[in-house]
């Protein structure tokens, strides 16, 4: 586990140290989602999909598509 301390700005806001960006790749830009449970804040990086991740979604889903199309000239036939 890696530790550290960060000062808050009169604004409200603090600079993540750069050996946390570089460990989780964060850039300018970068997304965190924050929780918070009234004693303890988590900052989780977002990560972008990559193009091979969306690829498999749109792959996925033209399959369902396919299966919903059999099973409709099916129903529309009267097969089970």
């Amino acid at each position: 586990m890696h530790t550290d301390i960060a000062s808050f700005t009169s604004k409200g806001q603090f600079t993540v140290p750069e050996k946390f960006r570089r460990l989780l790749r964060l850039s300018e830009g970068s997304k965190m989602l924050l929780v918070c449970d009234g004693k303890h804040l988590l900052l989780k990086p977002i990560m972008p999909a990559s193009a091979a991740e969306f690829r498999k979604l749109i792959d996925h889903a033209d399959k369902l598509s396919e299966k919903a199309k059999k099973l409709s000239k099916k129903r529309k036939r009267g097969e089970k």
